[in-house]
């Protein structure tokens, strides 16, 4: 297999442990690279590190600091910082276990596969992905990539084991801050029920595959069209839809356009809509 794996180390569950590699679940060169250059000569862009009065500062100088609460600074060389060891440096225990889909989605932020080992390995791996895949389970723990203790799930893929770095509390907002309000909004069931229909009307298998970065196709369009010196192909912009006044009337029109006129549910659920319109 390409590439080099990110980490390397042994996974423990209990006193269970087996001996796994990381590598990324990304593709590399997945976008398109553009450099910054001069428009005149077309050379490209330097960016210098420079000090706050203009003094060009060679790498190997810069250290980090850290501005403490009294406007001090503490400096903090690279030699240690690295010398710090967690022990999830070399390991992955799996502390505990949890449902798939009691992890909410803002949760994931990297994926990567996780592979057996060696042979000797092979056994309990595929024993482990065999039960995370009955259970729905992922196990939860802490292991350290590139200098930095991440927080990550560790759950059934298709085929094997798949590791998802996960975010920590304190890298998120809280939603009850953001959404106020939407939990205690009185909803009518009318609406609700429409809106089912219409989400179950358009209910498919999961196939990713079917959506395209059409960004990337269109910026590759573009360079393909100046290099031929020709007018680009360029996708146009999707028209904005009409402002939405009567949302029962729309969730109605969605569900006739998907085919669902006929529903018989859909004209028992719409009466009662219709007296109160009546009756104002």
């Amino acid at each position: 297999m390409a590439g080099r794996p990110y980490w390397s180390g042994q996974v423990r569950i209990s006193l269970v442990s087996f001996p796994v590699s990381l590598r990324s679940a990304l593709k590399r060169g997945s976008s398109i690279p553009l450099h910054e250059v001069d428009r005149e000569s077309g050379e490209r862009i330097r960016h210098l590190n420079v000090t706050e009065s203009g003094k060009e500062v060679e790498y190997s100088d810069i250290i980090r600091a850290y501005d403490a609460d009294d406007d001090q600074q503490v400096f903090l060389e690279p030699d240690e910082i690295k010398s710090i060891r967690l022990p999830s440096s070399d390991g992955l225990e799996l502390n505990t276990f949890v449902d798939v889909a009691a992890i909410p989605v803002e949760r994931y932020e990297r994926p990567y596969f996780v592979l057996p080992d060696g042979k000797d390995a092979e056994e309990i791996y595929a024993v482990i992905h065999e039960a995370l895949t009955d259970s729905g389970k992922a196990g939860i723990g802490q292991i350290t990539l590139r200098g930095r203790e991440e927080l990550c799930a560790m759950l059934a893929g298709q085929g094997g084991l798949m590791l998802e770095t996960l975010r920590y509390d304190r890298e998120l907002l809280d939603g009850t801050d953001i959404f106020p309000d939407l939990g205690k909004r009185k909803l009518k069931g009318d609406y609700v029920e429409l809106a089912e229909q219409l989400i179950r009307k358009n209910a498919t298998e999961a196939d990713f595959s079917a959506f395209h970065d059409r960004y990337h196709e269109a910026l590759l369009e573009l360079i393909k069209a100046k290099q031929a010196h020709r007018k680009p192909n360029l996708p146009k912009a999707a028209k904005q839809p009409e402002k939405v006044v009567d949302f029962m009337d729309a969730l109605r029109r969605s569900l006739d356009k998907q085919g669902g006129g006929g529903s018989r549910r859909r004209h028992a659920a719409s009466k009662p809509h219709r007296k109160r319109r009546a009756a104002r």
